[in-house]
């Protein structure tokens, strides 16, 4: 009888909150949803990772040299570790990066995780598929492949132009980024390898002395990579970088063809830490308002279920219940659409940055329930809380209600005012000193909204701002590519409309300080009439990104890794600029004798870069290029990935706007229906009384819009930090307009939500509403 009374009363609480549990439901959803979404996204990204690295045998670690060292052989065989030693070199096939792996019959580590290829052979040549995408190159196709840095194989020749034939594609461990100045790989098996090195030797002066075995000999002398895998790899690694000259000793995660995909790893990891907690302190601070608010408002009848004999065990589960299930309900649909929302939105940027094939990923994590048992556990602490004090109080008491407040005039009261004057923003002023609480959490959630909503736009200002920076500082009109290591600026300079040729060398290298990464560096002409930052023949210009990564400063000593080469060189200036990423260097300096790989031209009309460009393709030598136009499509295109996590944002931050205001304002009304009456029944109009209302929301909105506003910088900042982008270094902006825009939406919102509550005052009927117990 008892449990069929709660029941009836629970029902009856539904029909007369049911818009107020609606709203404790969607928040719960949002919280939940982006919880899981964004642990989801992490969690799959890392679990293709992981499944990639377990597929191939991935190593713990790599140690490089200039050439087969018997010594360092010697030290790894005495250690509790186990190696394999292989040849990696440079390459370059027309105008592509390669980087040339060989494998033996025998080789267990660093294998492809995927293959075309059913059994894989040491005939066999496999590339990856991103060398596929670029090239246009197919399985069956010969290419020919040129290496330059021929003294790492100990042959006095300058140069290896080797014939492999693709028998196959891949999905190699090494080989995942596909950012633009990532270098594709061939997977090369050591007897595909010496039947080309053989059949090239063969066809130099040295043709008559070349035998096979003798090939064999020198591939087997010249491997400079060790492969190590073991739990003590760090150690063995910090010991031969003391011990031994090395180019490098790393683990895998700091390997330079490893170390953005595993930051990325770090990354999805940390946006943890960011939206999804302040989503859910919103929703937790939301949640843990409505159910004190309408605790209070069942005040009476609380006193009357403990005058029918119920026990406070029992008054609290029956008002905790309603909020369990509602949570429960909110969380079971946040776990479902969360994860597959989100990190569907995610892999548009991974499968742009990576090549990472379809892998299937877990549906369900259990770890997912603990944003729902969070929010039921609050749900209980809340509830205790709120119950606390009315169950202690005898049923009379409670029956009687809590009527009266003391409230003390406030400072707006005692000004010199008349006292018809002001009595909508005097009501407003009381109203919020009257419920604190309440006014804390409208400050809350509109501060929180919109911090989401400005931080959502300044993503948008920065990428424009990091666009247009690179375009200032390299104000090019039409951008070329050479085939060949020459110049063509004789040839550039007779084109109609030209009016400068720059012509510079751009190649890829590992730039070391306190750690080593993949960049670039730009040998720029000794006198440059395009590129803005100043230098001298003595200059080290360095990119803020890559300085900030390696951990360099102006007057710091660098090095550089350049085909097998080291070279150390000091930073003069360190500069802000987004796509174009490395060092950059005076041709006049003579540190490298390079000839140029690239041009900007500089135009009389942007109107003519499309005849420039081509006319420019029809010199020999030039393969490619492209004007300020489309370099502008390309970043949009690239970016594409983090403009769509940006409207995530936006939209998941208007979503949260509109559930929270409504909420709050819909608490707000209930608890001042009595108000409502008793002005009602003094004869105030309804234009009146609704007008404290909307006075009370707008000031609540302008100081919360205030301090979001502050708060949607550093909010940006935090975001971009942990979600570095490979292709361009972030320079922070945000728009003053962005800033209108946010607080305008905002405030919008809230005006609208309340001006459909204020419409409910009509609705109030001022006898039932007037009832009291005392």
């Amino acid at each position: 009888m008892v449990e069929h009374i709660l029941f009836k009363k629970g029902l009856r609480e539904i029909r007369e909150n049911l818009k107020q549990y609606i709203t404790v439901i969607l928040i719960a959803i949002l919280a939940v949803s982006l919880f899981t979404g964004i642990y989801a996204n992490w969690q799959n990204f890392k679990y293709k990772l992981d499944t990639i690295y377990t597929r191939s045998n991935m190593c713990d670690g790599i140690i490089m040299t200039s050439g087969n060292s018997t010594d360092l052989t010697d030290y790894l065989e005495k250690q509790d570790i186990y190696f394999e030693q292989r040849l990696y070199v440079t390459a370059k096939m027309d105008s592509y990066n390669l980087n040339v792996l060989t494998f033996k019959a025998d080789s267990t580590l660093n294998k492809p995780a995927y293959m075309s290829i059913s059994t894989l052979t040491t005939q066999d040549v496999l590339v990856d598929e991103g060398f596929i995408t670029k090239t246009g190159v197919q399985i069956g196709d010969q290419i020919t492949v040129n290496i330059s840095n021929v003294s790492s194989l100990g042959l006095p020749l300058d140069t290896l132009d080797l014939a492999f034939t693709i028998t196959g594609s891949m999905t190699h461990p090494e080989a995942l980024d596909n950012s633009e100045y990532s270098s594709n790989f061939l997977y090369v098996g050591e007897d595909a390898l010496k039947n080309s090195l053989y059949n090239y030797l063969k066809t130099t002066i040295y043709g008559a002395f070349v035998t096979e075995d003798l090939v064999s000999e020198l591939l087997n002398s010249t491997n400079n990579e060790y492969l190590l895998k073991g739990a003590n790899t760090a150690t063995i690694l910090d010991q031969v970088s003391q011990d031994f000259d090395v180019l490098y000793a790393l683990e895998r995660a700091d390997l330079p063809t490893n170390l953005t995909i595993e930051a990325d790893v770090l990354q999805a990891k940390q946006l943890i830490y960011i939206f999804p907690v302040i989503f859910y302190l919103v929703a937790v601070l939301i949640i843990l308002t409505s159910i004190s608010e309408l605790i209070n408002k069942e005040q009476k009848n609380i006193g009357l279920l403990k005058a029918l004999g119920y026990s406070n065990t029992e008054i609290l589960l029956h008002y905790t219940n309603i909020f369990v299930i509602l949570c429960i309900i909110g969380g079971v649909v946040g776990i479902i659409i969360g994860p597959i929302i989100i990190p569907n939105v995610m892999n548009q940027k991974y499968n742009i940055l990576y090549q990472l094939p379809n892998i299937s990923t877990p549906i369900f994590r259990p770890f997912y329930l603990v944003s729902v048992i969070i929010l039921i556990a609050i749900v209980y602490l809340t509830a205790i809380f709120a119950l606390f004090s009315i169950l202690r109080k005898v049923p009379a008491s409670s029956l009687r209600g809590d009527n009266s407040y003391n409230m003390k005039p406030t400072l707006f009261d005692k000004l010199p005012l008349k006292k018809d004057k002001f009595l909508a923003l005097k009501m407003a002023l009381r109203n919020m000193k009257r419920k604190v609480s309440r006014t804390f959490m409208v400050l809350f959630g509109v501060m929180g909204c919109s911090a989401l909503l400005l931080c959502g736009f300044g993503i948008e200002n920065t990428l424009d701002n990091s666009v247009n920076t690179e375009l200032t500082l390299i104000p090019f009109d039409v951008h070329l590519y050479y085939a060949n290591d020459t110049s063509y600026a004789a040839d550039l300079a007779t084109i109609p409309g030209v009016v400068a040729v720059d012509e510079y060398t751009k190649k890829d290298v590992e730039i070391i300080k306190d750690k080593m990464i993949s960049s670039y560096i730009y040998i720029l002409p000794a006198e440059s009439n395009i590129f803005v930052p100043s230098y001298n023949e003595d200059s080290c210009l360095i990119t803020s990104k890559v300085a900030e990564e390696i951990g360099a400063k102006v007057g710091d000593e660098i090095s550089f890794i350049y085909n097998g080469s080291s070279y150390n060189i000091m930073v003069t200036d360190i500069i802000d600029i987004s796509f174009s990423q490395g060092i950059f260097i005076s041709r006049a300096r003579g540190l490298l004798d390079i000839e140029p790989t690239n041009a900007w031209l500089r135009t009389t009309n942007i109107q003519m870069n499309d005849t420039i460009l081509a006319e420019a393709l029809n010199i020999a030598g030039i393969y490619n290029g492209l004007t300020i136009t489309q370099l502008k499509n390309q970043a949009d295109d690239k970016l594409s990935s983090i403009r769509i996590m940006t409207n995530t944002i936006k939209i998941f931050a208007l979503l949260l706007a509109i559930v929270v205001l409504y909420n709050l304002a819909l608490l707000n009304f209930k608890e001042r229906i009595k108000d409502i009456a008793t002005l009602k029944v003094l004869g105030f109009e309804v234009r009146e009384i609704a007008a404290s209302f909307l006075l009370e929301i707008l000031l609540l909105t302008l100081v919360g819009s205030a301090i979001g506003l502050v708060l949607g910088y550093p909010l940006m900042y935090a975001v971009l930090a942990i979600n570095e982008n490979p292709l361009l270094s972030y320079i922070y902006h945000i728009d003053v307009i962005s800033y209108v825009i946010t607080f305008v939406i905002t405030a919008g919102f809230s005006v609208i939500i309340n001006l459909v509550m204020s419409g409910f005052v009509n609705k109030v009927k001022m006898v039932e509403s007037l009832k009291a117990v005392d």
